[in-house]
């Protein structure tokens, strides 16, 4: 879902031609407000904190410029980022990885690399005990990313997501038996494009064997991503949403489109609608 990969959007991502929505009444609700946060932390966790061009940056596209594109017509409500495309394939390092809580939390942030699920499955092997993983990623390749999703679903792991969690990281969290997600988190959407080409061979031959097995195969990314709930109108927003851009969408848009999970607190405590809407609120007004 991006270009490279399922490509690392930015954090900091997860843009696109779609129609996304937000409200125009000219009253200032409480829904406006939160709509109005939701654009502002997007401005925040794609534009201020864009790597450099070699690092892992949004989409691995390097945006010089970026701006919100919003569109009456959008049914998800997304607010959707604008990038350029990419005309060289960009190197994609390996998220940081470290263990917590006792053995019981893996710390992921940063990249879907070519070594993602091996350095997962050696974190695993390596914590028995391990039970969630936290994670903040702007996604990355396809295949590590395939295999990982399924070490997740295998280890019945909770994935709650920090801040972001875009492009090919979607189907770590979507892949999770139990999904969680902090109350100001964001989720991205875009097609995805492998870019199987950026990797060497024989990796390059492995990688499209595996997205075309992926296309059709009931743990692909679609199908995790529909066995979490989500509608087709979320699926067509990927669809819809360029590999260059990303359509971010928070909490609330989620719930509205059907997609399960938990938002929890920074202590791990369930927070309802109505909690994460006066959070969020709360949030915009002092920006």
């Amino acid at each position: 879902m991006q270009n490279n990969e399922q490509g690392p959007v930015a954090p900091p991502p997860r843009r696109a031609p779609t129609r996304p929505t937000p409200r125009n009444s000219g009253s200032l609700s409480l829904g406006k407000v939160v709509a109005g946060m939701v654009v502002l932390l997007v401005a925040a966790y794609f534009l201020g904190n864009r790597k450099a061009p070699d690092t892992d940056a949004v989409q691995t596209t390097q945006a010089e410029t970026i701006s919100e594109a919003r569109h009456p017509a959008a049914r998800p409500d997304a607010v959707v980022i604008q990038g350029e495309k990419s005309t060289t394939l960009a190197t994609v390092d390996d998220a940081r990885m470290s263990v917590g809580d006792q053995g019981r939390v893996l710390r992921i942030e940063g990249s879907v690399g070519r070594n993602f699920a091996r350095n997962l499955q050696a974190a695993l092997d390596a914590n028995p005990s391990l039970q969630r993983i936290d994670i903040q990623s702007g996604g990355g390749y396809a295949q590590p990313g395939l295999e990982a999703a399924r070490m997740i679903q295998r280890r019945n792991l909770i994935v709650r997501v920090h801040s972001h969690c875009a492009s090919m990281c979607v189907a770590l969290w979507a892949a999770a038996p139990q999904r969680e997600l902090e109350p100001d988190a964001v989720i991205g959407l875009h097609q995805w494009n492998p870019q199987c080409d950026a990797l060497p061979s024989p990796a390059r031959e492995e990688c499209h064997y595996q997205v075309q097995f992926a296309t059709d195969h009931d743990a692909s990314y679609d199908a995790w991503l529909r066995a979490a709930g989500f509608n087709q109108r979320l699926l067509d927003l990927q669809t819809n949403t360029a590999a260059e851009d990303i359509a971010v969408l928070a909490a609330p848009q989620l719930w509205d489109n059907g997609v399960r999970f938990n938002v929890v607190d920074g202590n791990g405590a369930r927070m309802g609608r109505d909690q994460v809407m006066q959070y969020l609120a709360a949030r915009g007004t002092r920006r």
